[in-house]
């Protein structure tokens, strides 16, 4: 069944990241970009108004969670608008045209592998929007780490490793929570791997002691829309 989603976010650059960002992950087949709209409403006690532009994406009920989770992890509100709408009639070849073009992504497999602590160096890091939103209650330790021998790029609303010679990666260790291991690990394929990464298993430096740590990470697939490099290597010191 065909779905049209939408969402709202206060500037065009951030319409178009997200538009891209969901056509090149095939999580919908077209995303289509209007504004800027004038939108009212209650946030914390008082009415707001705002300038805002509504991007609505054209995708199958199928692909619907991957989609929510990828705009939960690219989107930077605290609690983005996301609607889903089941077309009731659509032409029968628009209706294959989006199947089709929904249709190549990635299988994640819910399989618990070997039990590695992971490597995290965006949005999923302790202080960034999504610790909380997807990790909080399920973490057992946190670490300051370094990913050495690769490099950090921007990317639409969340930034993406490539390894390379000589580049240095900033981020943190997290260890599941015991009895979490095996819905955080599932969790993560769900969210990562439909939207341009791939797991690895790679060793990282633990910075408080030096130890050399094996851990998950998710790196760029070979289709993610890479953007610039970040210098520092450091998603937090990004220009």
């Amino acid at each position: 069944m065909i779905v049209t989603v939408r969402t709202t976010t206060d500037a065009r650059a951030k319409a178009d990241a997200l538009a891209h960002g969901a056509v090149e992950a095939r999580l919908v087949a077209c995303a289509q970009i209007s504004g800027p709209v004038t939108s009212v409403y209650h946030w914390r006690g008082a009415i707001e108004t705002t300038e805002e532009w509504e991007v609505v994406f054209k995708t199958t009920e199928a692909r619907y969670p991957a989609l929510e989770a990828h705009l939960l992890a690219a989107h930077d509100y605290e609690t983005p608008e996301i609607l889903a709408t089941r077309v009731t009639r659509a032409s029968e070849g628009y209706a294959r045209w989006v199947e089709r073009e929904t249709s190549a992504a990635p299988v994640v497999e819910n399989v618990v592998a070997e039990r590695r602590p992971f490597f995290v160096y965006g949005t999923l890091r302790p202080g960034a929007y999504n610790h909380d939103r997807f990790l909080a209650g399920r973490i057992g330790a946190e670490a300051d780490a370094v990913l050495h021998g690769a490099v950090l790029h921007d990317g639409p609303g969340y930034p993406y490793v490539v390894p390379a010679e000589g580049g240095r990666v900033v981020g943190t260790l997290l260890t599941p929570a015991d009895d979490s291991y095996g819905e955080l690990f599932g969790l993560l394929d769900r969210l990562e791997l439909p939207v341009g990464y791939e797991r690895v298993a790679m060793d990282v430096v633990r910075s408080g002691d030096g130890a050399r740590v094996s851990a998950w990470v998710f790196l760029a697939a070979p289709d993610a829309p890479l953007g610039p490099v970040i210098e520092s290597g450091d998603w937090f010191s990004r220009p």
